[in-house]
């Protein structure tokens, strides 16, 4: 699952499907700029980023907390809960993860010197899902949902709607799909689902990116409380979208192609890919809760094998 972040130079307009004129990203490869010096330096600077003693460190009790068999700390939290340095560290880890899948037009950011992703308000609201090394508190999974930042009782159809990156990004209003009566706050976006590249393979390793849906869909169940309540991204419909349903989301593909990046678009390089995303919408129909406790036992009894087998059995069996 991918997306844009809280703050960016050159972003896009919201506009209606198929009004967008081409525009051609800067990327590193055409920029002329060596920037080995800062990849390297910006590599060594988000290597093993750690949170120690975040239990103690948090202001409430997380939304969801969880230690698993392989001895990591499962939690999701709102960024205000995260002493400032920490929800620092977790933006530069974001970064750090970025340059790594080459998804990052490194010319851009060493031109603004980023040691983080830009962030503003919204993380401090935003849920948070970390997965640490319990005894360490390095990091080593993470995923983020997005809320408005539309005021209270504002609807999808007002004009005070503050658009979703996923509006930004593919030309379109939520509006024309949820309903223009939907309250901006029933839904959330999501964003950032990624696993440390340096974790050395083990089954440690191969269950950080289930832990993270797992608690990450946590926080989408607080959203979906409300009425009208949706969650949504982008992905590859081989990839997110179909692991997504796989936890019992029922999943909702938009057949929207991105708009073209904006020149200085620290993410362009995201958008050049062999597999296209398309915007997804997430509800729950019922099998979301059931679904979600059963990916817990199978998370939890140690137990090695394909998850996303486990998976699609359950829900064959429940279909």
């Amino acid at each position: 699952m991918t997306a844009t972040p809280d703050a960016r130079p050159g972003t896009r307009p919201v506009a209606t499907p198929g009004n967008g004129a081409a525009l051609a990203p800067r990327t590193a490869r055409d920029s002329g700029r060596d920037t080995t010096p800062y990849r390297e330096a910006l590599l060594r600077a988000t290597a093993g980023l750690c949170l120690p003693d975040i239990d103690a460190a948090l202001t409430g009790a997380p939304l969801y907390r969880a230690t698993t068999p392989e001895g990591l700390l499962v939690l999701t939290l709102n960024g205000g809960q995260l002493p400032a340095e920490f929800l620092r560290r977790v933006h530069a880890f974001r970064l750090g993860q970025y340059v790594r899948q080459g998804w990052v037009d490194e010319a851009v950011a060493a031109e603004r010197e980023l040691w983080h992703e830009p962030y503003g308000e919204g993380a401090v609201r935003d849920f948070h899902t970390l997965v640490l090394e319990r005894d360490s508190g390095r990091l080593r999974g993470y995923g983020t949902l997005a809320l408005s930042a539309a005021p209270e009782g504002t609807r999808l159809g007002d004009a005070a709607h503050r658009p979703f990156f996923i509006e930004r990004d593919y030309g379109f209003r939520l509006a024309e799909h949820l309903g223009a009566g939907t309250a901006s706050h029933a839904v959330g976006e999501g964003k950032r689902l990624v696993r440390d590249r340096d974790m050395p393979r083990s089954q440690a390793a191969a269950s950080v990116p289930w832990w993270v849906y797992l608690a990450w869909a946590h926080a989408c169940l607080s959203v979906l409380e409300r009425p009208g309540g949706a969650i949504v991204g982008d992905g590859k419909k081989n990839g997110a979208i179909h692991q997504l349903g796989l936890l019992g989301f029922d999943t909702r593909v938009l057949d929207l192609a991105p708009l073209p990046p904006a020149p200085g678009e620290l993410f362009a390089p995201m958008w050049d890919q062999r597999e296209r995303s398309y915007p997804f919408v997430l509800t729950d129909g019922g099998r979301l809760r059931p679904t979600l406790d059963f990916l817990t036992s199978v998370l939890t009894s140690g137990e090695t094998g394909s998850v996303r087998a486990r998976l699609t059995a359950f829900l064959e069996a429940h279909a």
